[in-house]
């Protein structure tokens, strides 16, 4: 069975995620939770501004996309007020 091709989203998200992760440091503070990387942070907002929607519409839409949330290393779904 073949791979899948890159979607033009997934190609986007993986290069907002390596430009994140050459020009910001992993975390906030050294007091941080470390439960989600400014890297995945950032990555959503970028996400959030491309497909134009609220918060919420990106994160719901997260767990439909297995590629998208492994591509970035996102255990598990934040809450929009995360955001």
């Amino acid at each position: 069975m073949q791979a899948l091709p890159k979607s033009r989203l997934l190609r986007f998200v993986e290069q907002a995620y390596h430009l994140t992760r050459r020009a910001v440091a992993r975390y906030s503070s050294k007091f941080s939770k470390r439960r989600y990387t400014l890297h995945q942070h950032i990555v959503l907002l970028c996400l959030k501004i491309r497909k134009n929607t609220t918060y919420r519409t990106p994160l719901d839409e997260l767990i439909e996309m297995p590629r998208i949330r492994s591509a970035i290393g996102l255990e598990e779904i934040p809450s929009p007020s995360t955001l």
